[in-house]
């Protein structure tokens, strides 16, 4: 694969030589009356300072980005567009930020080198970044398209942030126009490579205590770790200055993830865990931060670090193989469309397993010239479809869905299996209102593989129009109803939700005082008749009410006010209240643009206040700056969200060219 994309790019790089010279050479004569070649484009840098307190860190204390987006025109025809984002998040996010990307765009293709997204189908290509190059032809009515490279980085972690370095083939073979009618047939194969991560790696965790605890002397607590690839017995140590010096707390410790510890004195307040592997002293781990050990004092939970917890034999290294076809069939001058999508997939989700024997299988030798079955290896096929009618005062539409439990693309950013969907849906207008319903069905246990199927409805109508010719009126209801077939009580679900939405805009007049009136009003009712969950009945309230107002010829301002009333187990009330107050304001021809926004929310166990200021302003035709200020405070209990503040500023200098 490796050398079929090295070719890839050589060949993009032939294309490009040779239509810049065909170009040069056709036009050659009216050098003289036009640019040859033309750069547009913008640049930038973006600059941001991120704080809290109370709660861990949900951003970086300091983020810079640089972006640099050319592009070259050769007379008006070939262009050449570039892409560079030059972050500080790119070493430490999971996959790279940085992005570089070249991107050729002539009459009859264009061609894509770096990072790039392609968009095949929902069912093989489709939401994600690929590191690697490809050409693109579309000459009359025939399009051919071919992409690879890399779709992620080697990250050492566990099944939630770990992945393999991956790369990845594509190619699309198609015929028509895609607004028309259109066939596409598409290719897809997608492998992890095994030794882009070290296998069986030997790691201890401390989970607690882990730093920040006050542990009470001669309280009894657990200390509680993990480990992965290890096996015999430990060793647990504990450091009271800071990690100096160790005395031990259990020796010959079995590996079972926990240790009933009576805590001694002396007090101090650098205490850490050391917990060692017998087998393998050189496999440890310790607190991450020091905790406390005193006397008269209350218990603290500490630092978790469950979320942290590495295993590295949860991320396996996968391969698929997907072969899909895609088109829309149109007649009736488009009054009647078709739009359709099926796909077969092989899938393996650990190639360290053992190939299977393909004599002892019935395999098409057609799939094993391009793939190796592994013991673990499925196949299934997934169909998207979809028929529109269109009429002049009215539209409706028809659509099934099935992909299979086995059915998986490793180009996709994200899909669900073992699902089957059937959906209708109506819009229809009649004078100044429009009208609309819906259904959708779905259900899983395809192949009755699982104990019990669930099964969803969903009914959804509205209803939108102009009462007068300042009043605008909508209205809209949803009904959800959940269920399955389990005989077991724990694992019955009967659920049911309905929302009615009223929504009302007063379009006042342009020259006075108050402009706009919006009123708006929802309910909830949330019902969940499992028998492990008896009256687990849910209302909720929300009425909101908005007017704008213009206070001079460049400033505006609103205010808005939201009453959220719920109800949960027929006893437990809340009322929340929103309350917020901004302006906008613009100076020097439009040129400085700023908004300000003041909010707050109350209700019995918490309340929170938020701020933020934008501003921007464009001091010539090409350039701008803008400035992002916000600052919120939030006051609750601990099963809240505590208490925190936060502030956040950013600023943005951008230059077209």
């Amino acid at each position: 694969m490796k050398i079929l994309f090295i070719s890839l790019l050589f060949f993009s790089s032939l294309i490009f030589a040779s239509a810049i010279f065909a170009q040069t050479s056709s036009d050659s004569t009216e050098g003289s009356s036009r640019d040859i070649i033309s750069i547009n484009g913008d640049l930038g840098a973006y600059g941001e300072l991120y704080s809290i307190s109370g709660q861990p860190k949900r951003r970086p204390s300091a983020t810079g980005r640089l972006f640099f987006n050319p592009v070259v025109d050769f007379y008006g025809v070939f262009q050449l567009p570039f892409s560079f984002l030059l972050s500080t998040e790119g070493s430490s996010a999971r996959q790279n930020i940085n992005q570089f990307g070249i991107n050729p765009d002539w009459g009859w293709g264009s061609a894509n080198v770096g990072d790039f997204n392609k968009e095949y189908s929902p069912l093989s290509l489709s939401g994600i970044k690929i590191r690697g190059g490809g050409i693109n032809f579309k000459p009359d009515l025939f399009r051919i398209s071919l992409v690879s490279g890399f779709t992620q980085r080697s990250v050492p972690g566990g099944a939630q942030d770990g992945s393999y370095k991956r790369f990845l083939l594509a190619a699309k073979l198609g015929y028509g126009k895609e607004d028309q009618t259109y066939f596409d047939l598409i290719f897809l194969k997608a492998r992890d490579e095994t030794s882009s991560l070290p296998q069986n790696v030997k790691s201890i965790t401390v989970i607690s205590p882990n730093g920040d605890d006050i542990l009470p002397l001669g309280s009894l607590t657990s200390i509680k770790w993990t480990s992965s690839s290890i096996g015999g017995l430990l060793k647990i140590e504990l450091s009271r200055d800071g990690g100096n010096n160790y005395e031990l707390v259990a020796n010959d410790q079995p590996n079972i993830g926990y240790y009933n510890w009576t805590i001694t004195g002396p007090e101090t307040f650098q205490a850490l865990i050391k917990i060692t592997s017998k087998e393998d002293s050189s496999v440890y781990d310790i607190s991450n931060f020091v905790f406390r050990i005193a006397a008269g004092v209350e218990y603290k939970q500490g630092i978790s670090v469950t979320d942290q917890i590495l295993n590295s034999n949860a991320v396996t290294p996968q391969e698929n193989l997907l072969l899909a076809a895609k088109g829309k069939v149109t007649f009736g001058e488009n009054k009647f469309v078709l739009d359709y999508e099926a796909g077969g997939s092989i899938y393996s989700r650990d190639i360290r397993a053992n190939k299977i024997n393909q004599d002892s299988v019935d395999v098409p030798k057609i799939v094993t010239a391009f793939y190796d079955p592994y013991v673990g290896t499925n196949y299934d096929y997934a169909i998207n479809t979809l028929f529109t009618v269109n009429l002049s005062t009215a539209s409706f539409k028809a659509g099934y869905k099935y992909t299979g439990p086995g059915y998986y693309s490793l180009g996709v950013a994200y899909l669900l299996n073992d699902q089957q969907e059937i959906s209708l849906n109506g819009n229809f207008r009649v004078d100044r209102f429009s009208f609309g319903a819906g259904w959708i069905n779905q259900s899983d246990n395809l192949l009755d593989q699982k104990l019990f199927t669930t099964a969803r409805n969903i009914f959804n109508f509205s209803v939108s129009g102009m009462l007068t010719d300042i009043w605008t009126i909508g209205a809209m209801a949803n009904i959800l109803g959940m269920r399955n077939d389990s005989k077991n009580d724990t694992t019955k679900t009967d659920f049911s939700n309905l929302v009615i939405g009223l929504n009302q805009n007063f379009l006042l007049s342009q020259t006075e005082l108050l402009r706009a009136i919006t009123v708006n009003y929802f309910f909830q009712s949330s019902n969940n008749e499992s028998v492990l969950l008896k009256n687990n009945t849910t209302n909720i309230h929300t009425i909101n009410f908005a007017m704008n107002f213009s206070l001079l010829s460049n400033l505006n301002s609103a205010l808005s006010a939201g009453l959220v009333s719920s109800e949960v187990f027929d006893t437990l009330t809340t009322l929340t209240q929103t309350y917020s107050i901004s302006f906008q304001h613009r100076e020097f021809d439009n040129q400085l643009s700023s908004s300000l926004l003041i909010g707050t929310s109350l209700s019995e166990k918490n309340t929170s206040f938020r701020t933020g200021l934008n501003s921007s302003y464009n001091f010539s035709a090409n350039d701008a700056i803008s400035f992002i200020l916000s600052y919120t405070v939030f006051n609750g209990n601990s099963l809240t969200g505590g208490k925190f503040n936060e502030i956040q500023s950013s600023l943005t200098y951008s230059h077209r060219f």
